[in-house]
């Protein structure tokens, strides 16, 4: 008789690193003016700037469980 092969555990998960949270700005090159937002209740991501009030927002997925 043979012995049984040993359940290996599967390999960890990679953890996403955090993004930064504020940019300079692409319009008026302000540097640190650009604030992110992701609200993932109404899957909405807004970035806006402080000093010449520009703004895109854009809908968001969850790619953390994919």
């Amino acid at each position: 008789m043979g012995k049984r092969k040993a359940k290996s555990k599967p390999p960890p998960k990679k953890r996403m690193d955090k993004l930064d949270t504020v940019f300079s700005c692409p319009f008026c090159n302000h540097g640190t003016s650009v604030e992110c937002r992701i609200d993932m209740k109404n899957l909405i991501g807004e970035a806006s700037c402080r000093i010449c009030q520009e703004s895109f927002s854009t809908t968001v997925t969850d790619t953390a469980n994919g």
